[in-house]
């Protein structure tokens, strides 16, 4: 059943920020990044924009707490030792997936930067007086409101501009499992040429409903905590128990460890990572504990078929490039469907390195927590305290697929 709906004129997308004279050659990110970094609140006030200013009003004004902050600061040469100490404490592919959020970022700020000197009268007031550094945190805090607050809203354009700001919305938490509600979008009968499809947005209860007293929730995503993290800040609170069950999506990302175990000498290696990247199968190597077994993704395990189909990787031997072509074409055939497997020797081989690959994960995030627990013994900082605590879920969530991992090879 319904439970509130949102005007499309509420929202903040690019059909209500298209009067910007280059809406078009900005992102949704960028532009409505640009929009909030214009009427960011000076401290203690609210924000001047006539339309939006009561809901830009009361977004979060602090993102103090967000990984992106810290390795943003860290770049710019500032930032505390707890923040430092926070990124040196992450799980490799934890810190991977940050770095590329902050490529992100770079990468909007330098297409939003160029429009700054048009609104010489606007808020960030005086900005060409200002420290570079200070103009660049302010557009932290409208990029991290746009990308941990907006919803994916379908107005006809590609998928990186089919998002808008939607006040109310945004304020509920996330639920990873049983939320009470789910906006949907009304219809609309008409649609200008060439315009945005922006309509209403209405909230619907979920199939079980919500009482009265009870808190409106959404589901961000299936993500892992690792997405969670990097992308919005925190993490689902969850047990070893939980991922052991399969009741959690537990999934963890092994991209540098296999990239190291792919790094074979002479050409087999380069020959490995060109064909991989051809066929669509570099990268993106992970393992799950859910759905029950735990098991190894495709992509992983199709990397590792091509990389155990050279019998010269064990011996040390170079195969000439005709060799590995001839080698990999059984492997092709597991990838377009036609085998299931390559060999009984392969197969063992691959649950071999996954093997190798657990113990090397349950190895360092044993170290990983144990590194986590001695901060926490060695500080006082509560807030600083509850960040490692959510930290050390990230650990948690890498040790325990591992294992699980180990259980079923």
């Amino acid at each position: 059943m319904p439970i509130l709906t949102l005007p499309s004129k509420a929202k903040i997308n690019v059909d209500t920020l298209r009067h910007y004279p280059y809406s078009r050659t900005l992102t949704a990110t960028q532009l409505i990044s640009l929009h909030l970094l214009l009427h960011k609140p000076a401290p203690d006030c609210e924000s001047d924009d006539a339309q939006f200013g009561p809901y830009i009003s009361i977004l979060p004004r602090d993102f103090g707490g967000h990984p992106l902050t810290w390795i943003v600061h860290r770049t710019l040469g500032v930032g505390s030792r707890e923040e430092h100490s926070l990124l040196r404490l992450l799980p490799p592919c934890v810190l991977s997936d940050l770095v590329l959020l902050e490529r992100r970022f770079w990468k909007d700020w330098q297409a939003v930067r160029v429009y700054l000197d048009d609104f010489p009268d606007r808020s960030p007031r005086h900005h060409r007086i200002r420290a570079q550094s200070e103009l660049i945190l302010d557009f932290v805090w409208a990029w991290l409101n746009v990308n941990t607050r907006c919803l994916y809203d379908d107005l006809g354009l590609d998928k990186d501009n089919n998002i808008s700001l939607c006040p109310v919305f945004d304020f509920a938490n996330h639920a990873w499992i049983q939320p009470t509600m789910q906006p949907l979008r009304v219809a609309r009968s008409e649609i200008s040429p060439g315009r945005a499809r922006n309509a209403d947005l209405v909230c619907v209860s979920c199939d079980k409903g919500i009482s009265r007293d009870q808190e409106a929730t959404l589901r961000y995503g299936g993500h892992p905590n690792r997405t969670l993290f990097v992308e919005y800040g925190f993490t689902n609170t969850i047990t070893s128990g939980e991922l052991m069950s399969g009741a959690y999506p537990g999934e963890v990302s092994v991209h540098d460890v296999v990239t190291s175990l792919l790094d074979s000498p002479g050409e087999t290696g380069a020959f490995v990572e060109r064909t991989l990247d051809t066929e669509g199968y570099w990268g993106d190597w992970t393992m799950h504990c859910s759905p029950l077994p735990a098991h190894a993704s495709f992509r992983l395990i199709t990397a590792l078929r091509l990389y155990h189909s050279f019998p010269a990787v064990a011996g040390g031997r170079v195969q000439s490039e005709e060799e590995m072509t001839a080698a990999s074409r059984d492997w092709r055939e597991t990838i377009l469907g036609f085998a299931d497997e390559m060999s009984e020797e392969n197969e063992r081989a691959c649950k071999e390195s996954i093997g190798r690959i657990c113990e090397e994960l349950i190895e360092r995030a044993e170290r990983g927590i144990m590194d986590i627990k001695e901060e926490m013994r060695t500080s006082s900082e509560e807030r600083y305290r509850k960040v490692l605590m959510t930290v050390e879920l990230l650990w948690l969530e890498e040790l325990t697929v591992g294992e699980a991992m180990l259980l079923i090879e």
